[in-house]
């Protein structure tokens, strides 16, 4: 029996509480929410998304370390070996003294390499000369 009196006792307070925590509207309530419809609604502000400068920073630094690669190519032929390097600074230098040109002249060169010959001739902005122009290696 004192299970059932615990019960109800319990019931009979739930129920209490209840009835206090309903609130009641009153005539204040009602002319605030009237104030609220009546008035504009407010636009919320467009909040600016912060890119993340760290991922960019990543990325450039990837792309600079891919640049700085140093390169050399060789061609070896009949017990002689030329680095292709050593080959196009003598072309430059070779065409800015036979046209008195400067190096900063030069907008496309092409270089062909002949080894069995030991040598190289090339062609820069296009210019052609009947006998071509030749760079002993």
């Amino acid at each position: 029996m004192s299970v059932r009196k615990t019960t109800a006792k319990t019931a009979e307070t739930t129920t209490k509480a209840a009835v206090k925590t309903t609130p009641v509207k009153t005539e204040e309530s009602k002319t605030e929410t009237a104030a609220a419809k009546k008035a504009p609604a407010k636009k919320a502000t467009p909040v600016k998304k912060e890119t993340t400068t760290v991922k960019k920073t990543t990325a450039a630094k990837k792309a600079v370390e891919k640049t700085e690669v140093k390169e050399s190519v060789f061609v070896q032929f009949a017990g002689a070996e030329y680095s292709l390097d050593d080959v196009r600074a003598s072309v430059k230098k070779a065409w800015m003294a036979e046209t008195g040109k400067k190096e900063s002249d030069i907008k496309d060169i092409q270089i062909y390499v002949k080894p069995e010959e030991h040598a190289a001739y090339y062609v820069v902005n296009g210019e052609y000369v009947e006998e071509g122009r030749k760079v002993e290696l």
